[in-house]
């Protein structure tokens, strides 16, 4: 397993997504690859509100190996595990935004995004 919570890593390819990743539900993952010492290494992370597989569908072209995903039962709970992921293994990327319409909190530091 890549981190508590998340189920991989698996190959980055439309058929590892199709096999792993069911129907349409929330979801937070993780993109990246695992080193030569057997660590894998993040080079991005990021959310689905309401369909994890087709947004890491979306990301089959982007030159990333592999990926590391889990469901939630709901939007806000996807945002909450992307923000702790950011804080716990902070990648080139800004801080998670919070759904457009929501005035949800980053569980670590508590800003609105």
């Amino acid at each position: 397993m890549a981190f508590a919570g998340l189920q991989g890593p698996f190959s980055l390819t439309a058929e590892a997504v199709n096999i792993k990743v069911g129907g349409k539900l929330p979801g937070t993952y993780v993109l990246g690859y695992t080193d030569e010492e057997g660590t894998f290494i993040i080079e991005y992370l990021g959310r689905s509100s309401d369909n994890v597989k087709q947004t890491l569908q979306d990301h089959l072209a982007d030159g990333h190996k592999q990926f590391a995903f889990e469901y939630y039962l709901s939007a806000k709970g996807a945002f909450e595990k992307e923000c702790e992921l950011y804080h716990e293994h902070p990648v080139a990327t800004p801080h998670p935004d919070r759904p457009e319409g929501s005035y949800w909190k980053c569980p670590k530091c508590t800003f609105l995004f």
